[in-house]
């Protein structure tokens, strides 16, 4: 009987004390943040030697090469999803245009910047320098490429806004921010 008794006070406390950290200690299903902030600290400056640890060069792309968009905008992601904006470049002569003509604007967006053509280390560091203080990540995976392959978006430099949508052109169709689903 001693024992029942033990095993029912036993059960009785177990039960109070689970219920009372259910109630005080909720379970997190989701704690992520954007990740490109943290990744680009990583990747030095662009006035100090190096890019960072495990990047090797050439980055290339066989999904994505230099050229022109041809629709104004194309969805890529769905928007909810879209946490900043991204840009899209290589190291070639029609990136470097792009970034030039549209930094001011990319600033203002505080987008950042993903490689995924490089040369070497030098020209990363090139674009690196043209980018100013936009964060900038070597991209040497193919998830990003295939996801724009995917939405036939073969071409960079394209700038990918809030609104999941990629576009070449980023003064025209009143875009701001990219932020169509949050207006």
């Amino acid at each position: 009987m001693r024992r029942n008794l033990a095993l029912a006070f036993f059960a009785a406390t177990t039960l109070i004390s689970s219920s009372v950290n259910a109630q005080t200690a909720p379970v997190v299903l989701d704690d992520s943040v954007p990740a490109v902030s943290y990744y680009s600290a990583l990747i030095s400056g662009a006035d100090q030697p190096g890019v960072g640890a495990g990047i090797q060069f050439p980055l290339t792309s066989n999904l994505l090469q230099p050229g022109v968009l041809k629709p104004s905008a194309v969805p890529v992601f769905n928007p909810k999803w879209m946490t900043q904006t991204l840009a899209i470049v290589g190291d070639d002569k029609g990136s470097e245009e792009w970034l030039k003509l549209h930094l001011e604007r990319l600033l203002s967006l505080q987008a950042t910047v993903i490689v995924v053509s490089a040369a070497s280390e030098k020209r990363f560091k090139d674009i690196q320098r043209q980018a100013n203080a936009l964060p900038i990540v070597p991209d040497p995976g193919h998830w990003l490429q295939s996801r724009l392959a995917a939405a036939h978006v073969t071409v960079y430099p394209v700038l990918i806004g809030l609104d999941g949508q990629a576009r070449q052109i980023i003064f025209s169709e009143g875009f701001e921010r990219g932020e169509a689903h949050e207006k």
